[in-house]
């Protein structure tokens, strides 16, 4: 938001500088983004005499001249010819800055040296009734013998400051002038003056203009019109001009500058009508009906849907509720009544419409933010009296005024010790009424017990902590101490601690965290290639998205992760891993009826000529050793992974996860022709399942005894299914079991492939015999043999 001090100083009086200023508003709580001093704008023109001017040797159509600029004389070559010997001239030296950013360096033209430019008045930023003779094809011809060498700014009345305040989304009553003003007057301990809103009306009232029609008080709570006849176009005065400008908008004429003048002064967007363009000269505030057409202020055609909300005449739509008027009904030239519009429209309403047809302005952006109750009436009467003030035409008599319910302002009545309670320090009672009504929330007291009266505009005010946030901002953040209660314990919970223990394993394993969003592409599932009915699919998309991209809750990280990993490899790095912790939400219906389900996971990314399936898999198996929890894997059948090379990860039966390589038809979806290898772990199980001390085992003192098995088995067999049958074959002598040869050739029959397996036996409290050993070897192949396995 930017504010204009001079503009500021109309409603409070300001008696100190306006950096002092922006350090009491950044101490009750607002951002000050920068101070702009509309002279910082135009650097080192100065006001110059022509003592000598002679034709250019070597052109005909330059002249060079010799400019007096008071302390020394300049040469400059110029084109122009409407400058003379004797003319007071704008002149830009070697350094200088124009309005639109153009510096300006000495130079050479055709040879002869130039020290700088003559400025038009285009090139300051002017018009004939911002300076007289501005607007001539040609040098600006400065008046009255300005003195040499003096700043054009001063000359021409560029000497606004300007500054540019971060408005929070919870304080939509501080977009605009007044807004800010309530604050300076607080923080400044002085006292407000409001705007000038009386005028002098016609004979004729407004119900003999227009009639309104609000059909959809849903969307549109207030509706209010006010008239005024025998308008006259001519340009704004240039206080008005000045100030539009310094906050960033283009003049036209007063019709349309009386209405952004009052935006950014009261907050409220209006929008004025040409009554001869209304048929059958009547307002309807309606849903639009689908299909329908408007053609807007931009020159743009946009369809409508029974969603929108159109301010509409007896037969079309004349406006995009909240967010531009039509073409048609527009101010023209041969304008001679105005009915002007000031109206509450619903935030989301006016969201829904700006965002869907990509059609944004400044009225749509504060209603976005919100319009309170107070502003249409306040905003209609300040436009009508600008118009009575200046003569611009005859305001007619009466508002229509449709209104959905009558508002009241809020009442808090409470003990002064409860916001004392809450801020951890005792405030006078005084001292918080004086906070209060600095800021016109008129506060009385009977004895400890304080009511409060909340003016409409502060519809962010809602409870005691509210008001208490009002007196802290004033009285002071550095009042309070940091200290811990007594009763409050600090720490991270057991699940915390387990997801931050992930995070380190990961960093020691070498990877890097990265963060991504939450929302992805819907077309990000296509480059997974997930089938048509897969789960991950069942994504949840966003009502109003601020793009196509970032439209749907992921279900999975692989996208996000796969993403990132192809950016960094087309950037050039050879070799990374990379992993993220992060949520993924998971729908049990859609459309939804209840909240989705919100899960930690894990993803795990791996890229370089060193990393394989194995060096990704060793990575799962130490953060499960260091968990304490039993995996095992099987093979995995998600499109976006290799076949042959990925798995499936179980615990307990239950899938907690997956890895593999990432299969090379996805890779070609992202422009890649390099391996990836990605996982992603359920985290949550992870943290919840986990242990954090294992428990102890003790080493047996007693000879153990190993056994190797050479099992031919058919060529598919998993080996993980091996391995489990064999162990569940076994009593609990057996304490390890691992596959150390893999044989496939002529000595083995077609179709089958010789595993041989290591299996040691350990028992606690005695040596094993031969015979408790051959046992259990007797049990393993008597399992095996319903497997097709036997010894070879």
């Amino acid at each position: 938001m930017k504010v204009p001090f001079s503009w500021l100083k109309e409603f409070v009086d300001i008696e100190i500088s306006v950096e002092e200023l922006a350090d009491k508003l950044v101490s009750c709580g607002f951002e000050i983004e920068e101070i702009i001093k509309m002279r910082d704008l135009i650097k080192n023109v100065v006001a110059g005499k022509i003592i000598a001017m002679e034709k250019h040797n070597n052109s005909d159509h330059l002249n060079v001249c010799q400019i007096d600029i008071g302390d020394k004389v300049v040469q400059i070559v110029t084109g122009a010819n409407n400058v003379k010997v004797g003319d007071y001239v704008p002149v830009a030296l070697d350094g200088a800055t124009l309005h639109d950013g153009k510096v300006i360096k000495t130079g050479e033209l055709r040879g002869v040296v130039s020290e700088g430019m003559l400025c038009s008045g285009a090139e300051l930023n002017l018009i004939n009734e911002d300076y007289e003779g501005a607007e001539v094809n040609g040098i600006l011809i400065l008046q009255n013998q300005p003195k040499l060498g003096q700043d054009i700014n001063d000359i021409i009345g560029n000497c606004e400051v300007v500054l540019d305040v971060a408005i929070t989304a919870n304080r939509p009553d501080c977009n605009s002038i007044l807004g800010i003003a309530r604050e300076v007057a607080s923080v400044t301990g002085k006292s407000i003056k409001l705007p000038d809103m009386s005028y002098k009306v016609s004979d004729d009232k407004i119900s003999s203009f227009v009639s309104v029609d609000n059909q959809a008080y849903d969307l549109c709570p207030r509706y209010m019109a006010g008239g005024v006849k025998n308008v006259k176009q001519v340009i704004s005065p240039k206080i008005i001009r000045d100030r539009l400008k310094a906050v960033g908008v283009r003049p036209i004429n007063n019709l349309i500058d009386v209405t952004n003048y009052v935006l950014f002064e009261i907050g409220q967007p209006m929008h004025a009508f040409d009554l001869n363009n209304l048929e059958g000269h009547k307002i309807i505030v309606r849903r639009a009906k689908d299909n329908e057409k408007i053609v807007a202020l931009d020159g743009k055609e946009y369809r409508l849907t029974n969603n929108d909300l159109a301010i509409c005449d007896n037969v079309k739509p004349i406006a995009i509720a909240g967010v531009m008027g039509g073409e048609y009904s527009s101010i023209s030239p041969d304008t001679s009544t105005v009915i002007l519009e000031s109206a509450r429209f619903a935030r989301d309403s006016v969201r829904h419409t700006s965002r869907k047809l990509n059609l944004k302005s400044d009225s749509s952006q504060r209603y976005e933010k919100g319009i309170d109750y107070i502003s249409q009436e306040m905003g209609l009467n300040r436009a009508l009296s600008l118009f009575d003030k200046y003569k611009w035409g005859e305001v007619v008599s009466g508002h229509i005024d449709q209104i959905k319910e009558q508002y009241e302002d809020k009442v808090f009545t409470y003990n002064y010790k409860e916001i004392n309670k809450v801020i951890g320090k005792d405030i006078p009672k005084k001292a918080i009424m004086d906070i209060l009504n600095s800021l016109t929330l008129t506060t009385e007291a009977e004895g400890d017990i304080l009511t409060t009266k909340i003016p409409n505009y502060r519809e962010d005010i809602i409870g005691i902590n509210d008001l208490t946030e009002e007196v802290i901002r004033m009285y002071g953040y550095d009042i309070i101490e940091a200290k811990i209660y007594s009763n409050t314990k600090g720490g991270m919970t057991c699940y915390q601690n387990r997801l931050e223990k992930l995070k380190d394993i990961m960093v020691g394993k070498g990877a890097f965290e990265i963060v991504s969003y939450s929302f992805i592409s819907p077309k990000g599932f296509d480059m997974l290639k997930l089938d048509v009915d897969s789960d991950i699919r069942k994504a949840i998309h966003l009502a109003n998205p601020i793009g196509v991209d970032f439209s749907v809750m992921r279900t999975t990280l692989s996208y996000s992760m796969i993403k990132t990993m192809a950016y960094n490899i087309s950037r050039g790095n050879k070799e990374f891993r990379l992993f993220e912790l992060a949520k993924t939400y998971i729908s049990k219906a859609l459309p939804l009826t209840e909240l989705p389900e919100e899960k930690n996971k894990l993803a795990i990314g791996l890229f370089g000529e060193k990393e394989d399936y194995y060096s990704l898999k060793s990575i799962i198996d130490d953060i499960m050793l260091t968990f304490g929890i039993e995996v095992v894997f099987e093979r995995n059948k998600l499109s976006f992974l290799h076949s042959g090379r990925s798995a499936r990860i179980l615990s307990n039966g239950k899938e907690i996860g997956y890895l593999g390589e990432v299969h090379p038809d996805v890779n070609k979806e992202f422009d890649l022709d390099k391996k990836l290898y990605y996982a992603e772990l359920d985290a949550e199980f992870i943290a919840e399942k986990g242990i954090d001390i294992k428990p102890y085992k003790t080493i047996s003192k007693f000879q153990g005894m190993e056994r190797d098995l050479a099992l031919i088995t058919p060529i598919n067999m998993p080996a993980q299914l091996l391995l489990s049958t064999i162990k569940e074959s076994c009593s609990n002598i057996l304490d390890n079991l691992e596959i150390f040869d893999v044989y496939t050739g002529g000595q083995v029959d077609k179709g089958k492939k010789s595993i041989a397996v290591k299996l040691s036996f350990q028992e606690n409290t005695r040596t094993l015999t031969d015979s408790d050993v051959n046992i259990e070897i007797d049990n393993i192949l008597t399992k095996l043999k319903e497997l097709d396995v036997y010894l070879r």
